[in-house]
């Protein structure tokens, strides 16, 4: 007997691996999250929870699971002193007077790194699986997503640095062997306000890139035969 009804005898499932984590965006507006309109890379942590194997948000965490979500804390201090360097420019050997230090700051990886763990932190990629992600990886997926999405919304605000001089004129271990100054210490405990330094000169390596490498020149003031300092340096983003 030939039925008179349409009856769907199928179930459609999403192809595994093509979920996409670029919106797509149009004259009338997009999916996009919304996100901060300033952000400050400080000194405050953030804290969220995934699975050690795969990275996977639950849905419901009342809910029995098969694997226990762990903690993470992420510091932006942590972050911050990963993406930057510093090196001595240059030095007249017969002086130890106004050196110039020149830090170079990966403003994009430090946004990049502060979104990831706020993401996290809301949970909005929760129950996402890796098997449907192109690269099989949930995290990678997230960072794709604030390369692709979040990331051009953004331009470098202000840079504040934070300078603290320490005496070591009995210390042997300011200089080597070779008389070299050795590199100053990157220190949070040096963000204090009285510390800001207003001679520095900050430039971005690339004016196209609004989250170019960020090249900042500090001038010691204080001969370097008796003291080094340390240092601690504060990101203000504004969204465009």
């Amino acid at each position: 007997m030939k039925t008179t009804t349409i009856i769907q005898q199928y179930k459609k499932e999403p192809v595994v691996g093509t979920k996409t984590a670029k919106e797509v965006k149009s004259f009338f507006g997009t999916n996009l999250v919304d996100i901060e309109d300033e952000i400050i890379i400080s000194d405050i942590s953030i804290q969220y929870s995934d699975t050690p194997t795969d990275h996977y948000q639950y849905y419901d965490l009342t809910t029995l699971v098969s694997e226990q979500e762990i903690t993470t804390l992420r510091s932006l201090t942590d972050i911050k002193y990963k993406n930057h360097t510093i090196d001595l420019y240059k030095q007249d050997y017969s002086t130890y007077v106004n050196l110039q230090w020149n830090f170079v700051i990966k403003a994009r990886n430090i946004l990049k790194e502060y979104l990831f763990a706020r993401l996290k932190e809301s949970r909005m990629m929760k129950a996402v699986r890796k098997d449907q992600t192109p690269k099989g990886d949930i995290n990678t997926f997230i960072y794709d997503y604030i390369e692709f999405n979040l990331l051009d919304r953004y331009n470098i605000n202000y840079i504040t640095l934070y300078i603290q001089y320490k005496n070591v004129i009995n210390d042997g271990n300011t200089f080597n062997n070779n008389y070299t100054i050795k590199n100053p210490t990157f220190n949070k405990n040096s963000y204090i306000t009285q510390n800001i330094v207003n001679d520095v000169s900050i430039l971005t390596t690339d004016y196209l890139n609004n989250l170019g490498d960020v090249n900042m020149v500090y001038h010691q003031t204080k001969d370097a035969s008796q003291y080094t300092f340390d240092y601690y340096f504060v990101i203000d983003y504004k969204k465009i």
